[in-house]
C-alpha cells in the first residue's frame, strides 16, 4: 500500500472522513481575484494592508502572493493534504434560566472545531514522520490564515465552490471546516470534483444583506458573518435584519439544498464549547478577563470584546424586551467605547418606551462624540 493510501486509511481511525491530496503549485487566478475584489471594495483594504502602509492605492501584492503560494510556507513543498471536518452537531442550550435574553451563535462557532481538526492533522504529520523517518518536512497549517484554504480544497477534490463562496462537500454539504498539511513528500494527487450548484441561486436570493453580489462573489463589507467579527459601524439597514445574532451568520448555508438533508450528529467539541445560545445582558459590561475566561479556546475570544458587546446590544434591540433597557442605559452612560455607545443608543431607540427616551435625551446633552450624538438623535426619532 502506498503512503498516499496509508494516509487516507488513517482518516477513519482519527474521525476524519475527508482526506484528499493536491500538488503544491501556486494559485495565480486566486491572487488575481483577491486583488480585483479589493479594488472593487468587496474586501476591505485593511485585510491586506500593513497598518503603516495605507497611503498606496495598491494592495500588498507580496502578502497576497504568499497566501496563494504554498512554497512560501515550505520552500521544497510538493504536495498538500487537504481535509475537511464536519461541524453540524445537535444544538443545545446550556442555560439554567430559560427566561434570559439570549443571542444565537453561528453553527461553526459553538465550539472550536478548528482546534479539534488541528490535533487530528498533527496525528497525520506524526504518522508521516514515522513512515518517512523524518526525511521530509511537513507543516500543519490548520487554524492559520496564511494560505488560501478554499482553492486548495477545490483543487484537491474535497468539494466544490458553492455560489455562496463556501466549499460544498458530497457527504457533509458546506458544514465543514478546512485544514491542510504542506509536505515535501510527493504524494499521488486527486482530481477536482466535477460538480456545481447548477441553476440554483437560493443563497443569493435569501442572503439578509445581499452580500452575495453574484455567484461565487461575496462582498465582505455586507456579510453579517464578517461584520460580526470586527469592531465597525453596522449600517442601519443591516441592523434591522441582524435579528438575535450574537456572532456569525449561516443563512446562506441553512437555505442551501445541499445542506438541508444533512443530519447533525451527537457530538460536543472538547475545546471552546459555548452552546448555540448565549445570555446577552451579562456581555454588555463584561471585563476583558471575564471575556477571555467565558470564551476560552473558542475563536470568539480572538475577536475584540467591543465587537461582541456591540453585537449583544444589536441583538437586544431586535429582541425588544424591556428588561434590557436598564442594562443598555448603563452602557450608554458608562462605556468608554464610542462604537458600543452608538449601537447601544440604537438598541434603546428600537425598544422604545419612556425610560429609554428619557435616557437618550439626557445622553444627547452630555455626549461629546459626534457620531454617537448622531446615533442618539436617530434613536430618538425611532421612539
Amino acid at each position: 500500500m502506498s503512503l498516499t493510501e496509508q494516509i487516507k486509511e488513517l482518516g477513519p481511525e482519527i474521525d476524519l472522513e475527508i482526506i484528499r491530496i493536491t500538488n503544491a503549485e501556486d494559485f495565480p487566478e486566486t491572487e488575481k481575484q483577491i486583488i480585483e475584489n479589493i479594488k472593487k471594495g468587496y474586501i476591505p483594504k485593511s485585510d491586506y494592508y500593513a497598518s503603516k502602509n495605507i497611503s498606496s492605492n495598491n494592495p500588498q501584492v507580496n502578502r497576497i502572493g504568499k497566501r496563494c503560494n504554498p512554497k512560501s510556507i515550505l520552500k521544497k513543498a510538493k504536495s498538500i493534504i487537504s481535509v475537511a471536518q464536519d461541524y453540524l452537531i445537535e444544538e443545545t442550550e446550556n442555560i439554567t434560566d430559560k427566561k434570559q435574553l439570549c443571542g444565537k451563535i453561528a453553527k461553526y462557532d459553538v465550539g472550536n472545531f478548528y482546534y479539534d481538526l488541528k490535533l487530528k492533522l498533527k496525528k497525520i504529520v506524526d504518522f508521516i514522520n514515522q513512515r518517512s523517518d523524518f526525511k521530509y518536512k511537513s507543516k500543519n497549517k490548520s487554524c492559520y490564515v496564511s494560505l488560501v484554504e478554499k482553492p486548495i480544497a477545490e483543487r484537491a477534490g474535497v468539494g466544490w465552490y458553492g455560489k455562496h463562496g463556501i466549499i460544498i462537500t458530497e457527504r457533509f454539504g458546506s458544514w465543514v471546516v478546512l485544514g491542510e498539511i504542506i509536505t515535501e513528500l510527493e504524494l499521488q494527487a486527486d482530481a477536482p470534483l466535477l460538480q456545481s450548484c447548477g441553476d440554483c441561486k437560493i443563497c443569493l436570493d435569501l442572503c439578509p444583506t445581499q452580500a452575495i453580489v453574484s455567484p461565487y462573489l461575496v462582498d465582505r463589507t455586507r456579510c453579517l458573518q464578517y461584520i460580526s467579527e470586527r469592531p465597525m459601524k453596522v449600517p442601519l439597514a443591516f441592523r434591522e435584519v441582524w435579528g438575535d445574532r450574537l456572532y456569525g451568520c449561516t443563512t446562506c448555508q441553512e437555505v442551501c439544498p445541499k445542506n438541508i438533508k444533512i443530519k447533525p450528529r451527537k457530538y460536543q467539541p472538547k475545546y471552546g464549547y459555548i452552546s448555540s445560545s448565549v445570555p446577552l445582558i451579562p456581555l454588555l459590561q463584561i471585563s476583558e478577563e471575564e471575556y477571555q475566561r467565558f470564551f476560552a479556546y473558542n475563536q470568539i475570544a480572538m475577536r475584540p470584546r467591543e465587537a461582541i458587546k456591540r453585537n449583544a446590544a444589536l441583538a437586544l434591540g431586535n429582541i425588544g424586551d424591556p428588561r434590557a433597557v436598564n442594562p443598555l442605559i448603563k452602557v450608554l452612560q458608562e462605556d468608554d467605547n464610542s462604537m458600543v455607545r452608538g449601537h447601544t443608543a440604537w438598541a434603546l431607540g428600537k425598544i422604545g418606551g419612556k425610560k429609554a427616551k428619557f435616557s437618550l435625551e439626557k445622553a444627547l446633552k452630555i455626549e461629546e462624540d459626534r457620531e454617537v450624538k448622531e446615533e442618539i438623535a436617530n434613536a430618538l426619532r425611532m421612539i
